[in-house]
Formats: structure tokens, sequence, C-alpha cells
């Protein structure tokens, strides 16, 4: 390949619109241009792109600003104008380039856009014109719009939830760059479905989701196609664009069309499956565990305060259900509460008071709830390294951290949550699930990748929050009509297949 220039940018968040504090620049880790190279060969869609590109010869990579921040409400004006406010600029300064590389979540909302990654990659086309390839690397739980469609040649998602495979995510969408500069363009075709489902009710592991990955995957291994992604939409968007989608890519406009089509059927024909068992109450995850013998723990899932969600993870509900129980059953779990945590450090190690936790963030979600005598047993910095098979290695910031103990349940009290889908969030702390009765996790699936291993049992259960579980019971008002489960479709709901470029 002769020396090719490609520019490389991304930004990354999760939004819930049903969570009521915007989230601020302030909530982000900012890379600006050439400090963004730290990113490369991280186990994330960035350093999946990044890499890749990097290790092709003739290839030259400019940096560009990239930003990655929790999942969490939509965001402040602020944000989207510093990134492209950034952005733009350094590609307009970078002079002659040959294609763009992208990594987005794709399921980014902000106060004023209900499409941030459409807007951030049409803002790009119209600075380096209609012919320049560009490819972008998503989440599995991406809207994938029109305007997306419109301004990006390639789209690669995640294929596996858990989330395992970021990294290789970022690998497929510069391939198809690469390949494409190699003078072998493709063709991106998308199906939608008005479809959404629970995040915590399925994974691509397990019962029919997996039969539908198996096959799309042996149609790639076939060489039938180039690529594929499901996109099982993030359900808590409130978006009059939100829809489940199939992306396929492969050398011919036909092939591409036909084979998203027949993976969109498919993925129609799971809509009820995709919605899960029905949860359980926190009552019955706690008689599970006293009833449990296997030397590993019971996990309660409260996925609708799920900080990977875009929940505030500030909730306490799970907490005073175990109370009554702080003498019988050994338990970990952790809440956000920055103002029990000053407490902690002024009260100090070693020491008891009591506290009250909860509620700290979104009152209007959750209750408080006082805690009496609670031991201070450890503070801490924030600092924890993930352990598990996502992003392993990877170091996260929770802000300052208190571990307070109540009996035998162990409490971990963050002033900034983070997700807590990885072992390490409890472990760097001193706290180590293996050894307790009952774990509760804020997290949605992708914490089954680390917590399965370990587990007597994985119990969904209903919790407050902003990312609750039970679709029907949201609070609405933007979402498209017709669309399942509110309302039941037919085959003709789903679109037909279009290539946009």
């Amino acid at each position: 390949m002769a020396n090719k220039r490609i520019f490389v940018c991304g930004i990354h968040q999760e939004s819930n619109c049903f969570n009521p504090i915007p989230t601020p620049k302030t909530m982000f880790g900012t890379l600006e241009r050439e400090n963004s190279k730290r990113a490369s060969g991280a186990k994330t869609s960035t350093g999946g792109l990044m890499e890749r590109l990097e290790t092709e010869n003739g290839i030259e990579l400019i940096y560009g600003t990239v930003m990655s921040a929790p999942s969490g409400a939509p965001l402040k004006e602020e944000v989207c104008e510093f990134f492209l406010g950034s952005v733009l600029p350094d590609i307009k300064k970078a002079g002659k380039l040959d294609g763009v590389a992208v990594s987005l979540h794709g399921a980014t909302m902000a106060v004023n856009s209900n499409d941030v990654c459409g807007d951030v990659l049409e803002a790009i086309r119209n600075a380096v014109g209609e012919e320049m390839p560009i490819t972008a690397a998503f989440d599995l739980h991406a809207n994938i719009t029109e305007k997306i469609m419109k301004n990006a040649d390639y789209i690669c998602g995640f294929q596996e939830y858990p989330h395992i495979d970021q990294y290789e995510t970022g690998v497929r969408a510069a391939e198809l760059l690469i390949r494409h500069l190699n003078g072998k363009p493709a063709k991106t075709a998308r199906v939608t479905i008005p479809m959404i489902a629970p995040a915590h009710a399925y994974t691509t592991t397990t019962r029919e989701l997996l039969k539908l990955v198996n096959k799309a995957k042996a149609m790639v291994e076939s060489g039938r196609i180039l690529d594929y992604t499901i996109f099982e939409v993030q359900p808590w968007l409130d978006n009059p664009q939100m829809a489940a989608s199939i992306i396929v890519i492969a050398d011919d406009e036909a092939t591409a069309k036909a084979v998203a089509s027949e993976l969109a059927l498919d993925n129609f024909n799971l809509r009820k499956d995709l919605l899960g068992s029905p949860l359980v109450s926190i009552e019955e995850v706690i008689q599970k565990a006293l009833a449990n013998k296997t030397g590993k723990p019971v996990i309660l899932v409260d996925s609708a305060d799920s900080r990977g969600a875009g929940s505030t993870a500030d909730s306490a509900a799970v907490l005073e259900y175990l109370l009554p129980y702080k003498d019988q059953l050994k338990c970990a779990l952790g809440v956000t509460d920055a103002e029990a945590v000053k407490k902690a450090f002024e009260v100090g190690v070693g020491e008891r008071a009591d506290f009250t936790l909860g509620a700290s963030i979104a009152k209007e979600l959750s209750k408080p709830v006082k805690v009496e005598n609670a031991l201070v047993r450890s503070l801490h910095n924030g600092y924890f390294t993930h352990i598990g098979p996502i992003a392993k290695g990877a170091v996260s910031y929770c802000g300052k951290v208190a571990v307070l103990q109540v009996g035998s349940i162990l409490i971990q009290v963050s002033t900034d949550s983070r997700t807590e889908r990885d072992i390490g969030f409890f472990r760097g702390f001193g706290i180590d699930p293996e050894f307790c009765d009952l774990v509760s996790v804020k997290a949605c699936t992708s914490f089954r990748a680390a917590y399965e291993p370990i587990s007597a049992e994985i119990c969904n259960t209903a919790t407050p929050g902003a990312a609750g579980t039970v679709l029907t019971e949201l609070p609405y008002k933007n979402r498209p009509v017709p669309m399942y489960p509110f309302e039941e479709i037919t085959e003709k709901d789903i679109s037909e297949a279009k290539c946009y470029r």
C-alpha cells in the first residue's frame, strides 16, 4: 500500500434518558491529539482500531481527540461542543487525508440532540468530503440511525454480549478501511426492527440469540459476507429513532441487503425470547442465599441501578433488605454517596458511626437508608484494576472509597460511581466476592463474564433505578409506535434493507 494518512478520534458515552442529572464534560476522560495514542492497544474498540492501523505498512495515523465517560444521563451541550471544536480544526490542520476511523458508543444523546454519534459523523463527513472512506466502531447497544448510515462507509459493532470483543471490534473496523484503501470497497446494508429488550435479559452465549450469532459468524467464515453486527439497541434512550438494527457488510450490495434482511427476520422472531425470564424479588434472592450450601455466592443483579446502563448507582434499596440478615449472611454491595464517604474519612479507620446511605444523586429514584454503628473498615484513593476478561488490566477510578461494615455486610461506598461488572470493583478495596454468601452487583450482563465462574446462581432482581428492567413500566414519551414489547409488531414492520453509500 502506498502511504496513506488516516485521522482517528472517538467519543464514548451510553445515555439513559431516565437519569435526571445531565452528564458534564468533567465526567469524561479526555486525551487530545498526540496524547490519544496512549489508548492504542488497550482492550477497547479504540485500542483495537488504533493498533491495527498503526501496524499496517504504509499507514500514518493522525491522532485526534478521544473522550470516554461512564454511562449516564444525556450529555450537556458543552461536551459535543468541545469534542467537535477539537476534532474539526485538527482535521483541517492535518492536510491531505485518505481516510477517517472513529470509535463511538452509538447510544449517545445530549440535552439538545437525539443522535450525538450521527451528528459527529455528519460533521466529520462535511469536513472531509463525500469520497473519503470513514469507518466506525460501535457498541452492540448502539442506535444505528439513518444519519449514521449516510455518513459512515463501514459500521462494526461488538458481536458479543458480555462485551468481550471490544478490541476485536476495533480491529474489524480498521481492516475494512485498510481493504478499502487497497482498492476493495464494500457495501454496508442496514435493516431496522421496531423492538427493544431489557439489557439484563439476554446474552450472545445462550439460548436463541447464540444460534443467530453462530449463523451470522458462519456466513463470515464461508466468505458470503465480510462482517455483521446484531445491534440490540439500548432500551433507555426514549428516542423517536430508536430501533434494533442488523448491519451486514459484503462485497456487493445485493448480498449485503439479502443477508441483512434474513438476519433481521431471525432477530424479529426472537423478540419474546429476548425479554428473558420474570424478575425475582430482593427477598427471594436473600432466601436463596440462606439456603445455598455450595460455598459459592449467590449474585443479586441490581441492573436497574447499573452505572453501566446509565443509572446513578446511588440506590441503597438492596441494603435495606439485607440489614435484618446482617448476622446471618456475609454480603458485599456498592453504593455511591459522596457525603457518606466524606464522613467516613472524618471518622477514621477502625471507628464507628451512624450513616445515611443512598439517594445521594437522584432522590426521586430511591430513598436513603440509615445504618447504625457501622465500622469504618478501610479508606481508599479509589483506583482499582480490572481483573476479569473485559478490559483486563485497565485501571478505573471511582473517587474516594470507604468500606463500611455492618455485621457481616461489607459496603463499598464511593464518591463517583463506576461500572461494577469486574470483580476488581470489590477486590481492589479488600472485599473478596468469592468468600461472600450474597453479592449485589449493579450491572446488566457484562458482569457475567467475571462472575459466572465463581457464583452458585445469578438472579435478575426487581430493584428501583433509572435503568428499569420492566420496560413497559418506564415513562417513555418519545419512543416510536408501534414498538415491541409495548405493541405487537409483524414482519411488515421490519424495514427494507438499504445501503446508503
